[in-house]
């Protein structure tokens, strides 16, 4: 395999422009060999904004191009899973967007399939790249705040337009849920980083505001830690509001025995022992650009035939957590063990 490695990518949508926007500033170790997407217009104008080799109407011209080494996942979720296998099988390197697949079972396949192939499998989750979360862990790691018993994470976003003009997500199936799939896979991802992994999950859903979207737009869940902590997560498709919010995925507000963290866009506040009563230590957090250190390392797990972080193994248990909401939402929120 030569230094640069030849590229694909499946889908042109939001989320395959900024893989593409991606890989082009990574041309040292990228060559852009061709996108694919049904609508061929949609491929050409991506194509040449980033200067991909040549683009396509059906993906299975870039599995079975030679010059290809590694692929994007772009697609709709669930398409992830099929296409994630076909990729795997024709001996490409797959990295899928985020959430992996809308079941466990077709994780399974996606991950099975990458093992019997012998190519990497890696989620395109960007909460662990985020600067953020990064010097979130640094904090919590070295117990600024003491022993963490409550984090809360709000995600606030009005996207109405955004899901009318994606048909898929308004069909329960097809989005396998709603923004507790969507949009908490991330949050859930991002606390399994920071805090611990989930033994039980409390999900509940309120009156949807979107009336023609079939699964959940405002959802909560509440998650009980193995090491004894408990998280309350948030989610909505339909929340105006112009509150300074956290990064996405990113926790707002974590307790600790010592003291409070709360996280903003690109500062992150300390009140505790170590900062005196009524004051608190205020940390700057240049934003950094997760899109590209998510695809800087797939490239370099793939060069150096090492585990990505967010491997599929890894990304399956937090889809486990995700599932097991829903689980606990066909139930009345009851709590429902993990099963990862």
């Amino acid at each position: 395999m030569s230094d640069r490695l030849g590229v694909g990518l499946i889908g042109c949508g939001w989320a395959g422009w900024q893989h593409a926007r991606a890989y082009a500033s990574l041309r040292y170790q990228a060559d852009l060999v061709a996108v694919a997407d049904v609508d061929e217009e949609k491929a050409r104008s991506l194509a040449r904004e980033w200067g991909f080799s040549s683009w396509h109407k059906d993906y299975r011209e870039i599995l079975s191009d030679p010059r290809v080494d590694i692929v994007s996942i772009c697609l709709p979720i669930y398409l992830h899973a099929d296409v994630s296998v076909e990729a795997a099988e024709a001996g490409k390197h797959v990295l899928c967007e985020k959430p992996m697949a809308g079941t466990l079972k077709e994780a399974d396949e996606m991950i099975r399939a990458a093992r019997n192939s012998g190519v990497k499998l890696m989620i395109a989750e960007t909460v662990r790249f985020n600067s953020v979360n990064l010097k979130l862990k640094e904090l919590l790691e070295d117990e600024k705040i003491g022993e963490v018993f409550l984090v809360r994470i709000f995600r606030d976003h009005e996207m109405h337009d955004y899901i009318r003009a994606r048909p898929w997500m308004l069909d329960k199936r097809k989005a396998a849920g709603g923004i507790w799939m969507s949009g908490g896979i991330h949050d859930v991802d991002a606390l399994r980083m920071l805090i611990g992994e989930i033994e039980t999950v409390s999900l509940f859903q309120a009156k949807s505001v979107l009336p023609e979207m079939e699964g959940d737009d405002t959802s909560a869940g509440i998650l009980k830690f193995v090491n004894g902590a408990i998280g309350v997560v948030t989610e909505s498709f339909s929340t105006k509001t112009f509150r300074r919010m956290s990064p996405i995925g990113c926790p707002s507000v974590i307790n600790g025995s010592l003291g409070t963290i709360t996280a903003f866009q690109e500062e992150i506040e300390i009140y505790g022992a170590e900062t005196g009563k009524d004051s608190c230590q205020r940390i700057k957090v240049p934003r950094n650009d997760a899109f590209i250190e998510e695809i800087k390392h797939f490239i370099n797990c793939v060069q150096n035939d090492e585990e990505p972080i967010t491997s599929g193994e890894e990304e399956r248990r937090s889809l486990a957590v995700v599932c097991a909401g829903y689980e606990s939402l066909e139930k009345g929120g009851i709590p429902v063990r993990v099963k990862y």
